[in-house]
């Protein structure tokens, strides 16, 4: 299982895997329970691939941070001290303590005790590694290719559109609806 694959659902409580896709949603299967269920297009779904935490150097990916809370020992539960998770958060990814709330410090150490026996750290290690390895190739590929001299690039020109001429349905002369051969009427307006 990978974090792209797993999501979180705002007004539910756990983590969900994704199962498939209806018209409307997603289907999950929360992780634990197995219980499936169709979301749907108001719920506030959020992929865990793509969340991060503030710390003091960077955000900080949320993969990044589950492999250095598998990495350390003694992670507390979401249950313990607040003030002692905050500390060990501190310790473990440097995490900037004014900009992240308590709520979502708990919600972190739920996650991690969810994910620590179903994820795959080594898959998501690897993962990292490869996500990291392509972002320092792209990041080179644009210093070089901003060194290289610019072609100015062409300028698609718009012709000009002349607006046409609409001619007032009061002003339209009224065709004749009786049968064929049949006097021609001019149009009358009505009065008021």
């Amino acid at each position: 299982m990978e974090l792209k694959d797993i999501v979180a659902i705002a007004g539910q409580s756990g983590l969900h895997k994704i199962v498939g896709r209806s018209k409307n949603g997603l289907i999950v299967e929360t992780i634990g329970t197995g219980r499936r269920f169709a979301t749907s297009f108001q719920d506030k779904v959020s992929v865990l691939d793509d969340i991060s935490i503030y710390t003091l150097e960077e955000d900080l990916r949320l993969n990044k941070v589950l492999i250095k809370l598998k990495e350390s020992e003694n992670v507390p539960t979401a249950k313990d001290d607040l003030k002692s998770i905050r500390k060990f958060l501190v310790e473990t990814i440097n995490l900037d303590s004014e900009r992240v709330y308590d709520n979502d410090i708990k919600k972190l150490m739920t996650w991690f005790h969810i994910l620590k026996d179903t994820l795959d750290f080594a898959k998501l290690a690897e993962s990292d590694e490869v996500a990291e390895s392509s972002a320092e190739a792209n990041s080179d590929a644009t210093n070089d290719a901003s060194t290289e001299d610019a072609k100015p690039k062409k300028v698609a020109v718009k012709k000009a559109v002349t607006p046409k001429t609409a001619v007032p349905k009061s002003a339209a002369p009224k065709a004749n609806s009786k049968g064929a051969g049949g006097s021609k009427t001019t149009y009358r307006s009505k009065t008021v």
